[in-house]
């Protein structure tokens, strides 16, 4: 099941970065020198660039990184994929600051880094934070499975040499078929304190 999900998972990924290729081919070969594209459900304007054909290859340009950075975060399980979120703020802010200011004086993506430092610092505190707490947990994985070697390494000795010593009992047996009643006797009862140790 939960290979089918990964699959289900690459394969819509791996679908929707192919579309995003292809929408940014077809973003090079848009009329120039247009300052407004009137669609069917809404209009393109140039908002202060030279045409509406460099807004949308601009935009669609960091529309499409945006998209491959959220794919990598979908698709990453490690605790250091929160670190993808700051290249994912920034890029979302220059998105909607293209939209809010008049990009005539020349003016792209020169204020977002300003703008988006408070997250971006939120952001950075929370990956030290989860970057401790996988040291920590790491380290408490070493010292646990270091203390089972030493756990497994004490059981296998003791229990090692009380079973060579079970064994030698049973060779003896073995080697002495007339044995009188008494070392019959006492043999039985070395074997069941033996078997009384190991329980």
């Amino acid at each position: 099941m939960k290979t089918r999900v990964r699959n289900i998972k690459f394969s819509s990924s791996a679908l929707l970065i192919l579309i995003t290729l292809l929408f940014r081919e077809i973003t090079i070969y848009l009329p120039k020198g247009i300052d407004t594209y009137n669609l069917i459900l809404f209009r393109i304007e140039s908002y202060g660039f030279v045409d509406a054909a460099q807004l949308v290859y601009i935009t669609s340009n960091k529309v499409s990184l945006v998209i491959y950075f959220l794919v990598w975060f979908i698709l990453e399980n490690r605790w250091w994929r929160y670190a993808i979120l700051s290249p994912l703020l920034l890029l979302t802010n220059q998105i909607f600051n293209i939209f809010q200011t008049n990009s005539s004086s020349g003016e792209i993506d020169e204020i977002e880094l300003y703008q988006s430092g408070p997250f971006l610092l939120v952001i950075l505190i929370v990956l030290l934070l989860l970057a401790q707490a996988a040291d920590h947990q790491e380290r408490i994985k070493a010292f646990l499975r270091l203390q089972y070697q030493n756990i497994e390494h004490a059981v296998e000795q003791r229990f090692g040499r009380q079973q060579q010593n079970i064994e030698e009992k049973k060779r003896r047996l073995a080697t002495k078929k007339d044995l009188s009643k008494a070392e019959l006797a006492a043999l039985k009862k070395e074997l069941e304190q033996e078997l009384k140790k190991l329980t």
